[in-house]
């Protein structure tokens, strides 16, 4: 009972993380709008700040979900490599947005400095497209469950 309260715990404090970091990074790609649509020069500060937000928001909880997932394998099925096809087979759509997701922000950081400004906008789009999708995910099952 006690690993089930603490791992329970453990995963309210990374919820509450991820909604206030994911409130700042909605707040900073606010401002970073505001200031793009009143064209003044010093958007990219708060841009930056919405990612770095997004990714303090999104990693520590990614990391739970995973553990907790492989966990239950791995108690299941009594191996690593059972825990691993368990895990990745567990939700085959997210599976496969967050594949996309690391594609479209290894294309995108590639193309950061003297790379083609479409690829990069294309795989911006595509990593907050998946990102919102996977969010969205996240909180309708929070709120059903």
């Amino acid at each position: 009972m006690a690993a089930v309260t603490s791992d329970s715990r453990t995963l309210w404090v990374v919820d509450r993380w991820f909604r206030g970091w994911g409130v700042a990074a909605l707040a900073s790609l606010a401002v970073t709008g505001g200031m793009l649509a009143l064209r003044l020069e010093a958007w990219r500060a708060p841009f930056v700040i919405a990612h770095l937000a997004a990714l303090l928001a999104l990693v520590p909880l990614g990391a739970v979900l995973v553990g907790r997932t492989f966990a239950r394998y791995r108690r299941e099925r009594g191996s690593v490599l059972a825990a691993l096809r368990g895990t990745l087979s567990h939700d085959r759509l997210a599976t496969m947005l967050v594949a996309v997701a690391f594609v479209a922000a290894a294309v995108s950081l590639s193309q950061f400095q003297d790379g083609v400004r479409v690829v990069r906008s294309i795989a911006n789009f595509t990593t907050v497209g998946v990102i919102a999708v996977l969010v969205g995910r996240y909180l309708r099952h929070k709120q059903s469950s």
